[in-house]
């Protein structure tokens, strides 16, 4: 029989840098034997005591800890494992991967309500009791759908996949039965008795997909997600962990739900930059699906009707098995897509074209349903005095107040700076004001104008801010309440209602000007999954696109429902100047109060790593960011390529230290692994 271990090396949680580092303590001898890795205990800290988690434990020590007089642990406050098995060598991954620190990866692995109740408990020594969660209303019964043969291939080929050993690529049109072949999947792992992970992208698709697969798998789902209360994510993750709940449902956080015994992580859209998270530790939850289901042995499906350009590559490359569902069931044909050239179309001074007016007119004189996008929010992208041409900008950001007429504010949507409208220009006094590029609000207001006995829904951050608002918005939308449902692009995807005949999109070009790799392949997607939202009923349906630009390639490449024609000429340019799926990307951004020192700082960043380019390595800029000044500070940014991304991640990561200890409390150098946005 071993000897119990009398050390342990111990992560504290105290959010300092300087402690991103493993400390080592004595085991008391009433704990030796019981102590494993992933304990949570109390331990003396200079003068305080501070909780911990164990990540080792050791017969003998280093020689240079035999010259240190090591403190003994105080207290075990959690003795069954909390972090053990595969979240603690996640964790340990994560560190190396997204390089940071102990804490913020703890963090993510764990929900914060979990966390805050457990340290409250612990410090008043309780124990923390069985909670029952609270019940929702028994959801109506959502039957099983007859399947196509190729959604019986595609459930086979999720089944078969320890034979392959390849996560599968579900590549199926939109209204395709991509669901059903989920539901399937996970109905034949929770048989053989394992446990199954479904993502969506998006808030606003989780109360449809709850009330989907609560119908087919009753009580067995759980959620978790960022708008659920404190208490539900506490009572959710106690009863997954407690192996009471074998179905995890919600957005990128749940891909930590706490499972043993995996058999499917299933991830819908899976090309939705939504999955990538933009605070540390900047992990992908698609990248962290992969560690998981290897791990566990586990099927990985990946599902889009429009896949991003590396997974379609990769499925190309035999990495990924690429299942198709190239039709819909019952053979509906998908909608036509018309392009409405703006610079022709008489609008009479109005948001929406003659074309889409009528066609509005026609489908709800019939009983029928539409939905209509604008990816922008607020009344209008900015105010101008139209007698000097001064525009209100905020003072954090340096970029155009959004106004928000409802409010009678001007926002900020960057850092949350509002300002009232001022009765007259600053600088000439003029009182006339001109309105800037519309959002979603003067549509709303717009519609409701030219169709004042319709009732309508707008849904976008500013209307789905309260608990539950999403559900309640799509609720009513599903019982034929609200009859146009509009608003930014969360009411684009994954909306499933067999009376929407119409899609109506206004500034379908607004996105391709955007200063990223990736414009072109993102606009295809948003507007194909906004089409994809009309004809999924007997009703059929037809799609209205308005912009100024119709003879892009990617706006006809749309009309077509052309995924291959977009990916083979996105694939083309990516392999000329060497993007993603053709290098691996660190993105790193240099900010600072003091604008000189953000130049400076990055320009001396690009020169170290330049000194170290291996071979097959490119570094673009420095530059200045789009949003050049964001939040007070002011922003310089560079992109690192290199064949792999763990050396480069480390690099970048050495790099930003050094700019920090350079700049002490002057800059701050922030490095993103496979970034999503380069804005």
């Amino acid at each position: 029989m071993a000897a119990p271990p009398l050390y342990a090396r111990v992560v504290v949680d105290v959010p300092a840098r300087a402690l991103n580092r493993l400390l080592t303590y004595q085991i008391p001898p009433p704990f030796r034997e019981s102590l494993e890795v992933g304990c949570v205990v109390l331990a003396p800290l200079a003068t305080r005591q501070v909780s911990g988690v164990v990540v080792e434990l050791l017969q003998q020590l280093s020689p240079q800890e035999e010259k240190l007089q090591l403190r003994p642990l105080t207290q075990v406050l959690e003795a069954t494992p909390f972090w053990g098995g595969e979240l603690l060598a996640l964790i340990q991954i994560m560190r190396r991967l997204y390089a940071c620190t102990w804490q913020s990866a703890f963090q993510a692995v764990v929900p914060a309500p979990v966390l805050r109740r457990l340290q409250a408990m612990w410090q008043k020594k309780r124990v923390l009791n069985r909670k029952r969660r609270r019940q929702a209303e028994a959801p109506a019964l959502y039957s099983e759908l007859p399947l196509t043969s190729a959604q019986e291939a595609a459930v086979q080929a999720i089944i078969d996949f320890a034979a392959t050993g390849k996560p599968v690529l579900l590549y199926g049109v939109t209204g395709s039965g991509k669901t059903e072949v989920y539901l399937r999947a996970v109905q034949h792992f929770l048989q053989a008795g394992k446990q199954a992970i479904v993502l969506v992208p998006e808030l606003s698709l989780t109360p449809q997909a709850v009330e989907r697969y609560r119908g087919r798998l009753g009580e067995r789902v759980g959620i978790l997600h960022s708008a659920l209360s404190a208490p539900e994510r506490r009572d959710y993750w106690w009863a997954m962990r407690r192996g009471e709940l074998p179905v995890a449902l919600g957005t990128r956080s749940a891909i930590f739900a706490p499972f043993t015994n995996l058999g499917l992580i299933c991830i819908d859209e899976e090309h939705e930059s939504s999955y990538k998270q933009e605070q540390e530790p900047r992990y992908h939850a698609r990248q962290v699906a992969f560690m998981r289901a290897k791990e566990h042995g586990a099927a990985l499906v990946l599902g889009s009707a429009t896949p991003s350009v590396e997974s379609f590559y990769l499925a190309q490359k035999g990495h990924y098995q690429l299942v198709e569902l190239p039709q819909r069931p019952g053979g509906q044909s998908l909608p036509p897509v018309n392009l409405v050239d703006m610079r022709r179309s008489h609008n009479r001074g109005r948001l929406i074209s003659c074309e889409l007016e009528e066609a509005l007119a026609r489908r709800l004189e019939r009983g029928e349903q539409a939905v209509l996008l604008l990816n922008r929010r607020g009344y209008a992208s900015q105010l101008q005095c139209q007698n000097c041409g001064y525009i209100p900008l905020c003072p954090h950001c340096a970029i155009p107040l959004t106004w928000h007429k409802g409010k009678r504010l001007l926002l900020c949507h960057y850092c949350d700076y509002r300002a009232p409208l001022p009765s007259c220009c600053p600088q000439c006094r003029g009182v006339e004001f001109k309105y800037g590029t519309p959002g979603a609000e003067r549509l709303a207001l717009e519609i409701a104008r030219l169709f004042p006995e319709v009732p309508l829904a707008r849904m976008d951050r500013d209307t789905v801010g309260k608990i539950g608002a999403h559900a309640a918005i799509l609720e009513a939308f599903g019982r034929g309440e609200t009859r146009i449902l509009l608003g930014t692009k969360m009411i684009a995807k994954g909306l499933d209602y067999p009376n929407v005949t119409l899609v109506g999109v206004l500034r379908a070009d607004a996105e391709l000007a955007q200063p990223d790799f990736r414009a072109g392949e993102r606009t295809f997607q948003l507007l194909s999954q906004a089409a994809g939202r009309a004809g999924r009923g007997s009703k059929g349906g037809e799609v209205l696109m308005q912009a100024w630009d119709v003879d892009h390639p990617i706006l006809q490449a749309v009309a077509r429902h052309d995924y291959l024609a977009m990916y083979k000429a996105e694939i083309a340019l990516r392999r000329e100047l060497i993007y993603p799926p053709f290098c691996r990307l660190v993105r790193v951004v240099v900010r600072s109060l003091d604008p000189g020192l953000a130049q400076a700082a990055a320009q001396e960043g690009v020169q170290i790593l330049r000194a170290q380019l291996a071979e097959g390595e490119y570094l673009v800029g420095p530059a200045p960011c789009a949003l050049e000044r964001l939040q007070g500070y002011y922003r310089w940014h560079f992109l690192l390529k290199s064949p792999q991304l763990l050396p480069s991640v480390q690099r970048c990561a050495q790099v930003s230290e050094l700019l920090s200890k350079r700049y002490p409390q002057k800059v701050q150098a922030i490095f993103d692994p496979e970034p999503q946005n380069l804005s």
